[in-house]
């Protein structure tokens, strides 16, 4: 079963070493143009200042697009979070509000774990919702 997410979600901001990370999503679909979902979603979360915009989308069609929004690799990270939870017809994006201190590879954990939280915080809002 392809999870997807029915409306515009966010998830809850993750602070590490004064780095803010904070993931959000939206259904996507075939004729969505992903640039005006993610100015939507920037505006909407207040991340217009955020130092990184990492995002990726996935289609039922098998089109799958990403950018590491000047953090290299954590557009990878969220793509194969999506790919392993076979999310499809949505877009995640994952801002990054840099602190002022190196975070290593601890970053690509983030990236993952704060997209992997919002389609688990998605799934499970959504099972609980619908009929026994």
């Amino acid at each position: 079963m392809k999870t997807t997410f029915a409306g515009i979600t966010a998830g809850t901001p993750v602070l590490e070493k004064q780095s803010r990370f904070r993931a959000c999503g939206a259904p996507l679909i075939e004729a969505s143009d992903p640039c005006v979902v993610i100015a939507d979603l920037v505006r909407r979360f207040r991340m217009g200042k955020a130092s990184h915009l990492s995002w990726a989308f996935r289609l039922s069609n098998g089109t799958e697009q990403k950018s590491d929004g000047g953090e290299p690799g954590s557009g990878n990270c969220i793509l194969e979070v999506m790919r392993s939870a076979d999310a499809a017809d949505c877009l995640i994006l994952v801002a990054r509000w840099y602190g002022g201190k190196h975070l290593g590879g601890i970053r690509f954990r983030i990236y993952r774990d704060t997209a992997r939280q919002l389609l688990s915080a998605f799934g499970e809002e959504h099972r609980g919702s619908g009929s026994n």
